[in-house]
């Protein structure tokens, strides 16, 4: 097991910067630990709507997730600055449930690397108000809206050049919504993703950090700062860099 008190995510030209007044421990286990058997949607809304206290806490939990999978959006793109196109896809049909759309959504995955080279993109499922699914992504390519359209095969397409948007992430997560942890969601994942994706870099050992502040950052102010209590982290300081 081992503990660190500085974490340190390199994401392309962003470094943000965790400091924890308690030590963060990896790889502990937890004594007595009862195995639990996954649980149905039905069995989670039963439970909340029984306990309002429970409900709390999955309010609770449900913003911690929706802030870890906006992180996740936005160092993902930052660490893949080709990534400058916006793309919306819908159904014309009322495909409402979020396994069959990404069934779909895969065979056009695959039509799109039989079109393009080195495909790189980021998508997002989300339901419209009719309760309908559809996607946003971006990507590293550019194509026509008929030829894109005709590769969809399943209703309205929407291209968006990205350009002049110095926070390109944070644009983007603006289209993460607290709809994405809704019940229709369990079980699902929230982020589609190609595995090509340069990642973000996480150094946790203090020596390297100490190493890559003088050499990279110096007396370089950050560009965000804050001092903030987690409730399952204790007190952090967080500090962001851009260069």
């Amino acid at each position: 097991m081992s503990a660190y008190r500085n974490k340190l995510i390199i994401s392309g030209k962003k470094v943000e910067l965790y400091q924890y007044e308690s030590y963060i421990h990896v790889g502990k286990k937890i004594k007595n630990k009862k195995k639990s058997k996954r649980r149905t949607k039905e069995e989670i809304m039963k439970e909340i709507k029984k306990n309002d206290n429970k409900a709390f806490q999955v309010e609770v939990m449900r913003d911690f997730s929706l802030r870890r999978t906006r992180s996740r959006i936005v160092r993902l793109i930052d660490s893949n600055p080709d990534l400058k196109v916006f793309i919306t896809l819908t159904f014309a049909d009322n495909i409402t449930e979020l396994k069959e759309a990404n069934l779909v959504f895969n065979k056009f995955i695959k039509r799109l690397k039989r079109k393009t080279n080195n495909l790189k993109y980021i998508a997002v499922p989300e339901f419209q108000k009719r309760g309908a699914v559809h996607y946003h992504l971006l990507v590293n390519f550019e194509m026509r809206q008929q030829e894109l359209s005709d590769l969809w095969q399943q209703g309205f397409v929407q291209i968006n050049r990205v350009k002049h948007i110095n926070h390109l992430g944070l644009y983007i997560s603006k289209y993460i919504s607290k709809n994405l942890f809704d019940i229709r969601y369990f079980g699902m994942r929230k982020i589609l993703a190609s595995k090509n994706l340069e990642q973000p870099i996480v150094i946790t050992a203090l020596k390297e950090i100490k190493e890559f502040i003088c050499n990279a950052i110096g007396n370089i102010p950050p560009v965000f700062e804050k001092k903030y209590r987690s409730d399952w982290l204790g007190i952090i300081h967080y500090r962001l860099y851009g260069f």
